[in-house]
């Protein structure tokens, strides 16, 4: 039997502890740093919402990564009277760092540049292609359930 293996035998909660420690030490940082970059996008009342999900699946195309990796059921979608606003649901929004995944979106209508239907894997998907902050283009693809009412709300 190796030496780290029996190390690793004798010394199980210690181990156990630090790496229990490392991953909140991570995820304190995580929220600590998204709480000092304070809100990514104006404020917004209950009456400038056209339209609202969670649980939405969506992917980016800013890279390879993006691409494949996406998130799966872990967004929350809300088109605005004036923008849309794609950030992670809930608790995941504080566990990760701001801006990973190129999943979280605060674009205004004007930078909005084209929305169609597609599908992927079968399954219906909307493509948005956007302006980003820095001038770049995009394309996000996200499968809301409420494909139709996405789409009139985002074209109206």
């Amino acid at each position: 039997m190796p030496e780290y293996s029996k190390w690793l035998e004798q010394n199980f909660e210690l181990f156990f502890a630090f790496c229990f420690l490392w991953t909140v030490v991570g995820v304190a940082f995580f929220a600590w740093r998204r709480h000092r970059a304070g809100p990514t996008y104006p404020p917004f009342s209950g009456s400038d919402v056209r339209f609202s999900e969670k649980y939405v699946s969506g992917s980016s195309d800013k890279s390879l990564l993006t691409r494949l990796g996406g998130a799966r059921n872990a967004l929350t979608v809300t088109v605005l009277k004036d923008a849309l606003l794609v950030e992670p649901v809930g608790i995941l929004k504080w566990l990760m760092p701001p801006g990973f995944n190129d999943l979280e979106h605060y674009v205004p209508r004007s930078n909005i540049l084209r929305v169609e239907d597609a599908s992927r894997l079968g399954r219906k998907t909307v493509r948005i292609e956007i302006r980003g902050r820095d001038g770049t283009t995009r394309t996000l693809a996200l499968a809301v359930r409420g494909h139709e009412e996405f789409l009139s709300a985002l074209r109206s």
